[in-house]
């Protein structure tokens, strides 16, 4: 402070330029620590066993038309009301009864499934099925048509994840309804892994879109390939063996907002301390753990959530072989620049 200018006479500036829209710079960052991110999202667990009496009673309450999209969102208890899961995901589990058709649309946001119960069902996107089998991860690109049937015996409930608060935050949302509660479908089921999954693109490619061409990754082939790498013995001591979910006709993360990865813990795997700034959900698809996050311990078992905001410290440890899958907003944070991981022994640690 000035000799001569008191504490009354910079409120009162502070005052009068706030009438011209204004503030000052060296007040709003008082007694703020700029040296490392400052979320206020929590760690928080959910139980998938606990909460699958309050999907099965949104089934009775309100149908799939009613709602146009059924879902339970998880909201992260430092956002209440707001729809989101970390300061840039959303996430819910969606339910679909036998004979439902969640009807079609499309809109900017990119959505990412992960089956997480039930058969019989499939989603159609821009014209092709995919059937739906639990630990199946489906993209959803944005502004493409889709639509969800149920035309099997049992309920089916995948994850949702979105990019929803980010590009709510960029003021770029548009939805539109299609004219029919279901797409025409004008493509054969498996065209889109014919043509793109198999190390192989069509010589006249060219990419339309910043999305995978492949929207449907089966887990079957997905947990083959975990076990196949298991003896190559390319064990992280952080994630155990994990590997990223790929656009195949670029090497890049699926989507260029959302990453998702799926991971493989031995049994009595007890992974090393370390942070990213990405935020993650993860969903346990197999066996049981524990993750530690900073002073918290939760443990966990198939089918349960956990999410992880950034630069907060975490380690898992498995008591059975676990397989875990997880979606963050790593992809946003590579291509900005801004994505950073300390792990014990690096020279920031």
């Amino acid at each position: 402070m000035k000799s001569g200018q008191g504490i009354d006479e910079q409120a009162d500036f502070h005052d009068r330029i706030g009438a011209h829209n204004l503030a000052a710079l060296w007040v709003a960052r008082r007694g703020i620590d700029l040296t490392k991110p400052n979320s206020p999202a929590v760690a928080a667990r959910w139980h998938y066993d606990g909460l699958r009496g309050d999907l099965t009673e949104a089934g009775h309450i309100v149908t799939a038309e009613e709602a146009f999209r059924r879902v339970l969102v998880l909201e992260n208890p430092a956002y209440p009301g707001e729809m989101r899961v970390t300061n840039t995901l959303y996430a819910g589990l969606q339910l679909v009864l036998p004979g439902e058709i969640a009807p079609c649309h499309r809109h900017s946001q990119t959505a990412i499934r992960f089956v997480i119960e039930g058969t019989g069902a499939y989603t159609s996107v821009d014209g092709e099925r995919t059937w739906l089998h639990p630990g199946d991860f489906v993209i959803t690109p944005n502004w493409s048509w889709h639509d969800h049937t149920n035309e099997g015996k049992m309920p089916v409930v995948w994850l949702d994840v979105l990019d929803t608060p980010l590009v709510d935050f960029l003021d770029s949302v548009f939805r539109e309804n299609y004219p029919a509660p279901q797409q025409q479908i004008s493509r054969p089921d498996g065209n889109s892994n014919a043509r793109y999954g198999a190390g192989l693109l069509p010589v006249s490619y060219q990419s339309k879109s910043l999305n995978s061409p492949v929207f449907s990754y089966p887990y079957a082939e997905t947990r083959a390939a975990l076990e196949a790498l298991r003896e190559a013995n390319k064990w992280d001591d952080c994630h155990g063996l994990k590997m990223q979910y790929i656009n195949p006709a670029t090497g890049d993360h699926a989507t260029p907002t959302m990453a998702a990865f799926l991971q493989l813990l031995p049994a009595g795997f007890k992974g090393v301390l370390h942070r990213t700034t990405e935020s993650t959900i993860y969903c346990v698809v197999e066996g049981h753990g524990r993750t530690i996050i900073d002073d918290q311990t939760m443990e966990w078992g198939p089918r349960d959530l956990i999410v992880i905001p950034g630069w907060q410290g975490y380690r898992h440890e498995a008591v059975k072989e676990a397989v875990l899958f997880s979606v963050s907003d790593q992809p946003i944070q590579t291509k900005l620049g801004l994505w950073r991981e300390e792990r014990p022994g690096d020279p920031a640690a």
